[in-house]
């Protein structure tokens, strides 16, 4: 596996979730009018087929990201964590806000990665499985404890069962 670091300074998130997804293997368009089910139901398949992870970020906020191959520093601390599959098809994968899958979901000419370069949300990878584990840092309830990411995404090389759900959120 290849070294990285890539930071994303500020990730706009009007809605509570974010996420990771394979922007050339997930299929996005779901309907002009599509209800929360079958938005949610959308979100579900994807996962299933491993080209997207959510997670519910417990708060609307201005989030920085870091995505690494490296493990999280053991001194910052996990208000919480999940651990999910991706593949990567099509060399990249994109940190998204819940805003940019739902206009993805509406309109057929709207791409899941649209915003990457506004936000530098793209991360180039080498295709393959990767095991993704999502941890939150800071707890939007509460005031900050360090100068860190609010979100830690760790990549590694590997296989594990799929999300049956959206992490950290219920319907």
């Amino acid at each position: 596996m290849i070294q990285f670091l890539h930071r994303i300074e500020e990730m706009a998130d009007d809605s509570g979730f974010l996420g990771l997804v394979d922007p050339h293997a997930y299929r996005s368009f779901v309907d002009e009018d599509w209800t929360l089910e079958t938005l949610f139901g959308r979100f579900r398949s994807e996962m299933q087929r491993k080209t997207l992870l959510l997670w519910g970020t417990g708060g609307e906020d201005e989030w920085r990201i870091d995505v690494s191959a490296t493990a999280l520093d053991p001194a910052l601390p996990v208000v919480r964590q999940a651990v999910g599959p991706i593949t990567v098809t099509g060399g990249e994968l994109v940190v998204v806000n819940y805003e940019t899958v739902t206009m993805s979901a509406q309109f057929e000419d709207c791409a899941v990665d649209a915003d990457k370069d506004m936000y530098r949300s793209g991360i180039e990878l080498p295709n393959g499985d990767y095991v993704c584990t999502v941890s939150q840092l800071t707890d939007p309830t509460v005031d900050r404890v360090h100068d860190g990411p609010d979100f830690h995404l760790h990549l590694a090389a590997g296989r594990v069962p799929h999300w049956v759900d959206v992490a950290w959120f219920e319907l």
